[in-house]
């Protein structure tokens, strides 16, 4: 689960200081203050103040007088909203090569995901999967080695004995980064007619959220433990936090295509315990797209029927000023 940005108050802290600093260290908080007001630019939904938020970005840049990846990664996001996907990639990429320049190292994900979602935008599904696949190259429970009986047990589980017993005996820590970049693969390869991999990876999605779920829930209920899908989101549903997080994380979509997923690997058995768990609970107060892929499941219940693939050639999307 995600927290709140440090950096705002750690650069009060800074700027408390600079008067003790030395010049150098003085360049460096005033181009985080630059950032900073760059940021509170860029965050008007409305956009009208993009332009001033790319000046403060490029002289944060110039003030900095070193690499300052953070603010290339936010002029990016300003291409990316006027929908300039090359200048977008461009900055993007060229934040990757300064990767040791980040104050958080995790934020390379944040780069891969905004990759990958120019290239989804723009129809270009192959670019869209190297760069999730990326992302996933750091998920030890998916590409270390070591794991593989992990992976194969978790897939038996599933496929003998269903989606609550692997909820049940399988945890994921430390690995939430990941859980966007295995949920947009789960949809990938049902789509294009890649079923076992869709299962896999919508499987270790479900399983990282229900992971960070849980341990979110033992900090209050220090006792909580796994027993059935519908006591678990009876709990964390009246978490706010817990219930943001799952619903961000596409926790009902993920788990309607894990059915998805399962049928078209021949196991409609399978899939309709899966699909089951979806569309007997209620969902109407959590909004319209939890309730959209319930009622979805109960659509399949009904008469079970495989999704379309998707065009996965890619087309080109011009710059809106070219």
């Amino acid at each position: 689960m995600r927290f709140p940005n440090f950096f705002l108050p750690a650069l009060v802290l800074l700027l408390s200081a600079s008067a003790l600093l030395p010049a150098q260290s003085n360049s460096f908080v005033e181009a985080w203050f630059l950032y900073e007001q760059g940021k509170t630019k860029l965050d008007d939904p409305e956009g009208r103040e993009l332009g001033e938020a790319l000046l403060y970005f490029q002289e944060a840049i110039d003030k900095r007088g070193v690499d300052f990846p953070e603010a290339e990664i936010a002029i990016g996001d300003i291409y990316y909203r006027e929908k300039a996907y090359a200048l977008a990639e461009h900055q993007y990429k060229k934040a990757l090569k300064m990767l040791p320049g980040l104050q958080l190292p995790e934020e390379k994900y944040t780069v891969l995901y905004r990759l990958a979602e120019l290239h989804e935008e723009q129809g270009n599904y192959w670019d869209m999967d190297e760069y999730l696949n990326q992302i996933l190259a750091d998920q030890p429970y998916f590409s270390g080695d070591e794991y593989q009986s992990f992976r194969n047990a978790l897939l038996s589980t599933y496929t003998d004995k269903g989606l609550e017993h692997v909820f049940r005996l399988y945890r994921m820590e430390d690995v939430g980064f990941s859980v966007g970049a295995h949920a947009k693969l789960g949809w990938f390869y049902y789509r294009s007619g890649r079923s076992r991999e869709a299962i896999q990876h919508s499987l270790f999605a479900l399983d990282i959220m229900v992971t960070e779920a849980v341990k979110e829930l033992r900090r209050v209920q220090p006792g909580f433990a796994f027993t059935t899908t519908e006591a678990f989101l009876d709990a964390a549903l009246e978490r706010e936090n817990i219930r943001q997080y799952l619903l961000s994380s596409e926790f009902f979509k993920t788990l309607y295509y894990l059915g998805a997923a399962t049928y078209a690997d021949s196991r409609p058995s399978l899939a309709e315990s899966t699909w089951r768990l979806l569309a007997t609970y209620p969902l109407e107060a959590e909004g319209s797209a939890a309730v959209e892929y319930a009622d979805r499941a109960a659509r399949q219940l009904e008469s079970p029927w495989q999704e379309p693939y998707i065009n996965t050639s890619a087309r080109k999307i011009e710059h809106p000023f070219q």
